[in-house]
């Protein structure tokens, strides 16, 4: 599984990371991490097969909302 952790605190990330690393030891996940909308962006069109996104509500280039809508085209 590949997720995308979006999310301008690298505290929140990090832990985000460890716990989603941690759910199946037999089938590893890849968790890519990114602090802006730009760079998350930029990560799912390098990675168009992230099966997750998270993504905080609170980004200080744009609102989650927005960038929902922008990762549903």
């Amino acid at each position: 599984m590949k997720i995308l952790v979006v999310d301008d605190h690298a505290l929140v990330r990090e832990g985000l990371c460890q716990v989603l690393q941690g759910l199946d030891p037999h089938d590893p996940t890849l968790v890519l991490q990114a602090s802006h909308c730009t760079e998350a962006f930029a990560l799912a069109s390098q990675h168009p097969d992230i099966d997750l996104v998270l993504l905080d509500y609170h980004l200080p280039d744009m609102d989650g909302l927005a960038a929902l809508a922008v990762f549903g085209k």
